[in-house]
């Protein structure tokens, strides 16, 4: 009974890889264009000329205590944001916010009146911040630095409180705060989300790149399946004594194949072209085994659901570009509107983007990409469980 149900499977995948040798389009949809179009796109926008990182951030001091200049102080003497970041003072918010709409701020950091007098009292306080697509990093050092303040405040208060709660007199309650581990208002910012590196612009395109052309890869053995139901040849093997799901299966499994060798290719060309390295080669391998079977299933679901192969290729167009473009193998996800980094987890690429940031940005191991690799074989066992049924019902039944 194995015998009888392998090797037709092994025969179907033969003939697969054979005729999509033999036309050329395998070589040229999984390997010159997504080597080529990753090529292009690191030496425009990647590689090792990249200009440093900069980021000015607009401080408003309407406080004029010790909050303020102790936080830029830190981190202006943080060896992260050393060379990094810049600070410019602004007279109020309104002119904070001209700066930052302007772009000669990428954020700004409002400290209101009263706020380290506020703090000291146990009473709390509230830091603003402004924003600027244009300038993610400056967002995101701004965020961190907020980040620590909120923290500090948080303990500070809570310090107080519990200092008056005790009956310790006023007038020694900041002396008696400071002496028990709540001294200084100043953040520690190590370890803030700048700190783990960027990730080369040619790694994120190459990764893009891969993962988008896996689907177009997969793309032509779904369209020969439904050429072959419109010639006749899948009413043979119909009749044949052999399982329903052997054409299918036989033809994904080459798909899958050639998606796993064109993102691989990819890869090794652009760590030889540009020296940048994706992280990881245990983790990075794993997101490209993951990502090759979820585009797989992905594309046999979509062909179950067409007529004729035509329109398969159309399906297949509309799903890798609209994935890619969610998913940030276009654009890079922080340069999205916030809804739309969320909506990129619907997808694999965007686990995938995620996962290699990960590697190449942080240097973690295989276990940091543990989640994005089972969300993403995850959404290929449901596409392609979904995919047999459709099959089954639709094409065999």
């Amino acid at each position: 009974m194995a015998k009888n149900t392998v090797r037709p499977l092994l025969v179907v995948a033969r003939h697969e890889l054979w005729s999509r040798l033999r036309d050329g389009t395998a070589p040229l949809i999984a390997l010159v264009a997504p080597i080529l179009l990753a090529t292009l796109f690191g030496l425009a926008l990647g590689g090792d000329d990249d200009p440093p990182l900069r980021a000015t951030i607009a401080i408003v001091d309407l406080d004029g205590g010790e909050f303020p200049a102790s936080v830029q102080r830190e981190a202006l003497a943080t060896e992260e944001l050393r060379d990094v970041l810049t600070f410019e003072e602004y007279a109020d918010e309104a002119a904070a916010r001209t700066a930052v709409d302007s772009g000669a701020a990428g954020a700004a950091i409002v400290f209101p009146a009263g706020f380290s007098q506020g703090v000291g009292a146990g009473e709390g306080g509230e830091v603003a911040v402004l924003e600027s697509a244009e300038s993610p990093l400056a967002g995101v050092v701004a965020r961190g630095m907020v980040d620590r303040i909120s923290a500090l405040v948080e303990a500070r208060t809570l310090a107080v409180r519990a200092a008056v709660a005790a009956g310790v007199p006023s007038s020694r309650v900041k002396e008696f705060v400071e002496a028990n581990g709540a001294a200084g208002p100043t953040p520690t910012l190590v370890g803030d989300p700048i700190a783990g590196g960027k990730v080369d612009l040619a790694v994120h395109y190459g990764a893009g790149m891969a993962v988008l052309f896996a689907f177009f890869v997969v793309g032509g053995s779904a369209r020969s399946l439904l050429t072959e139901r419109q010639n006749g040849t899948l009413d043979r093997m119909r009749a044949a004594p052999i399982p329903g799901w052997t054409p299918p299966v036989g033809k994904a499994a080459v798909g899958f194949l050639l998606a796993l060798i064109s993102m691989c290719a990819t890869w090794l060309s652009s760590v030889l072209i540009f020296g940048a390295s994706w992280g990881d080669p245990v983790g990075v391998l794993m997101l490209i085994v993951a990502h090759a079977f979820a585009a797989t299933t992905i594309i046999m679901l979509v062909a179950s659901g067409a007529r004729t192969d035509a329109q398969v290729d159309g399906f297949t167009l509309g799903v890798a570009f609209v994935f890619a473009f969610l998913g940030g193998s276009l654009v890079p996800v922080y340069n999205l509107p916030d809804w739309l980094q969320q909506v990129s987890f619907v997808t694999p690429n965007g686990w995938v983007s995620s996962g290699i940031s990960e590697l190449a940005g942080t240097g973690a191991g295989p276990a940091a990409v543990l989640v994005p690799v089972a969300v993403v074989t995850g959404i290929g066992l449901v596409a392609g469980a979904l995919a047999l049924l459709r099959f089954r019902k639709g094409m065999f039944a």
